[in-house]
């Protein structure tokens, strides 16, 4: 079987951490930190790249991990909650009225399933496919709305002093583990001479362009900035051109969806790895009860109270599980 390339692995790396960043961080850190949600964004990215780091070095390096693999899978099953959750909310919100909940969570568990029966390496081939349309809806959604950024409005600078910002990355850690995703594969991606001064390079573009966007974001918006939904869909209702072209609004929203689902199937294909890496069993055995355990998670469980109540833990997996795969890995290979 072929190896995932590394071209193939940094845009899937893209796609799947720019889903949620885009739409959902820039409220969620203007919330916490205010005008200095900007800040906040740039702290979250570097923890993001340090822990990166320590992921691809720990790729490159053969070994049994087995016993970590049931953290991994709990994990990666809240992930798919809170996947679900800003899916369903971005339809509500966007294309749909009064979304019917099994209407949407069972389309989606049938993609989940579709994700765990195909080829690995095509889910990577995708992503070469559709990286072109996210810079595109970033384009439509950005250009048009700079002339209405007043950089003022993120003055003063630490106006609220430096916790708030330490604890609103802290409350959000969990929107920062794209680099966590990487583990998953390990042992498939084709590392390469300069494998890993490649994959940092683009990873430090990618931090750079995300802090741009939330300070572009609180500039354009202000003290409300922290009262909007949706981060680059809110975007376009700030352009008269594109509120009267409501087609070129519907394009951004459907490719942020598009992003989703791919973020959600990978991460369902994500949980059902990890049980495989527990214990070999046919997929059938695995998908099915799988897509029940998240059909009653996504149906049942207080989304909200399980993060507030798991964040020092989530904060402990973060930086703890990429060094145990790196000092349990082995030898290079």
């Amino acid at each position: 079987m072929k190896k995932i390339s590394t071209r193939q692995m940094i845009i899937f790396y893209f796609i799947y951490s720019f889903a949620i960043k885009f739409l959902m961080l820039p409220t969620f850190l203007s919330t916490g930190a205010g005008r200095d949600g900007w800040i906040a964004a740039g702290m979250g990215v570097l923890v993001e790249l340090l822990i990166l780091f320590v992921v691809l070095l720990a790729i490159e390096r053969k070994g049994n991990t087995r016993w970590l693999m049931p953290l991994m899978l709990v994990f990666f099953l809240v992930q798919v909650l809170i996947t679900l959750t800003h899916t369903n909310f971005l339809l509500g919100s966007t294309l749909y009225e009064n979304l019917n909940k099994h209407k949407f969570i069972i389309p989606m568990l049938v993609l989940g399933v579709f994700f765990v029966f195909s080829k690995v390496r095509a889910i990577f081939r995708s992503g070469e496919v559709f990286y072109i349309l996210i810079l595109i809806a970033i384009f439509l959604a950005v250009l048009p709305a700079l002339p209405k950024v007043d950089a003022s409005e993120v003055l003063p600078v630490l106006g609220g002093g430096f916790m708030p910002v330490l604890r609103t990355v802290f409350d959000n850690l969990i929107y920062f583990e794209g680099a966590l995703i990487l583990l998953m594969f390990k042992g498939e991606v084709d590392a390469k001479k300069n494998f890993k001064r490649n994959f940092m390079i683009w990873a430090f573009v990618g931090a750079v362009v995300f802090t741009a966007f939330v300070f572009f974001f609180c500039s354009l918006f202000g003290p409300l900035s922290s009262l909007r939904q949706l981060g680059i869909v809110d975007v376009t209702g700030q352009n008269s051109y594109l509120a009267q072209n409501v087609r070129i609004e519907w394009i951004i929203v459907c490719v942020w969806l598009l992003l989703l689902l791919i973020r959600f199937g990978v991460l369902f294909y994500c949980c059902f790895s990890a049980v495989q890496k527990i214990k070999k069993l046919p997929l059938a055995a695995v998908a099915l009860p799988l897509a029940v355990v998240v059909y009653l998670g996504f149906m049942f469980v207080p989304l909200g109270s399980v993060l507030d109540a798991i964040r020092i833990p989530v904060a402990i997996f973060i930086v703890v599980v990429p060094l145990l795969f790196l000092l349990l890995g082995g030898k290079r290979v």
